[in-house]
């Protein structure tokens, strides 16, 4: 006879019983396991009796958001707010997290909000309802005048599906993305294209998101990418580079044996993470000399921190499902942020300048610019 289990924890009582029924006489196991699975997808269930996958380790963060691409067989009806109140607190936190510009927030915002309503119509009440059908189907929809999307909409799409998903997963209000499984053809044939401003508002939130989110490391690195710095600069950044101690503005970017030294420019968002990083720093009783990004004992700037750093960026890209691509590297980064400055109406030169490029035929090949198509 199976003992009586006194824990109030439903995954220690189906693991007690399955145990004891696998002892009894002349009960059939298969049936058994068959039951106990069952059992332990009835929504509520706050943890199964083992892994069904093995489970991450280090900074192998991409593989644990890719398990969850698929959403359980009992899908959560309560995990959130209606729809609309979702997408407005999502939105919000947009706003106060200052992740993209009002521009691109209001072109996300209704990007998601169009997503929303569409769902509402197929009779989705509240997230965790949904299936990758159904994500697949906006993607892929047509446009207003019922033509098939182009490529670089259909990315869009994508893009702004997967910002609503991690931020919806970082409230508590889903546990999964229906996008993750979703594959486009590459925007392009260059081996390191720029991001879009959509793309790198992803990447925003996914850098809060798996290993290293609770030192802010992956922030820190992406906000410092972000000033067009490559890896080896990043891991050889200073509290002491920084321009303001408590509220910084620009970086001093050492250069390189290919990269000139120059001034780098935080982002809005970049200015937040690293006003939070450097208070951390403080509490600790560091010195002005105190690299910002890299921890290791190698000397920073070197072949070992420039290849943390360059781990760090790759594990934000495979968070935000955008390591598969086969034209996005870490590199990916600073080109948008230089790609960025040039569709502002910064001249070439400019650009070449931010990048610490020595020629402008490689500046405009880094931005995905055909100089010669420019009038």
């Amino acid at each position: 006879m199976t003992p009586a289990v006194t824990g109030t924890r439903p995954d220690v009582e189906v693991c007690a019983r399955f145990r004891g029924a696998a002892q009894s006489p002349g009960d059939d196991l298969e049936k058994m396991r068959h039951r106990t699975s069952v059992r332990m997808q009835r929504p509520g269930s706050p943890a199964r009796c083992r892994p069904s996958h093995p489970q991450p380790k280090g900074d192998d963060v991409g593989r644990r958001v890719a398990t969850k691409s698929t959403p359980p067989a009992t899908v959560l009806v309560n995990a959130g707010p209606p729809l609309a109140n979702a997408i407005a607190a999502v939105s919000a936190q947009w706003r106060a997290d200052r992740l993209v510009s009002e521009q691109t927030l209001l072109r996300t915002t209704e990007t998601i909000s169009r997503y929303g309503r569409r769902l509402e119509r197929t009779g989705v009440q509240r997230f965790g309802q949904e299936r990758p059908a159904d994500a697949a189907a906006f993607v892929h929809a047509t446009t207003r005048d019922g033509r098939p999307p182009e490529l670089v909409t259909m990315h869009a799409r994508r893009t702004c599906l997967r910002m609503l998903y991690r931020t919806l997963r970082a409230r508590g209000w889903h546990d999964g993305d229906p996008t993750l499984d979703l594959v486009l053809p590459p925007r392009g044939v260059l081996a390191a294209r720029p991001l879009t401003s959509d793309e790198v508002a992803l990447c925003r939130v996914s850098s809060r998101l798996g290993a290293g989110a609770r030192t802010l490391r992956l922030a820190v690195c992406w906000a410092l990418g972000e000033t067009t710095a490559v890896t080896s600069e990043i891991s050889a950044l200073r509290m002491c580079d920084l321009d303001d101690p408590r509220r910084p503005r620009t970086v001093r970017l050492p250069g390189t044996r290919r990269h000139d030294a120059r001034i780098g420019t935080l982002s809005a968002w970049g200015q937040t993470v690293l006003t939070r990083h450097l208070e951390v720093l403080r509490a600790a009783s560091s010195h002005p000399e105190t690299p910002l990004a890299y921890r290791g004992a190698s000397k920073p700037g070197g072949a070992v921190g420039q290849a943390s750093v360059c781990n760090a960026l790759g594990a934000v890209l495979d968070l935000a499902g955008l390591s598969a691509e086969p034209d996005v590297r870490p590199a990916s980064l600073r080109h948008w942020a230089a790609r960025d400055l040039f569709d502002a109406g910064a001249p070439i030169e400019e650009v070449a300048r931010r990048l610490g490029a020595r020629s402008l035929d490689a500046a405009a090949e880094d931005i995905a610019l055909n100089w010669r198509d420019v009038r």
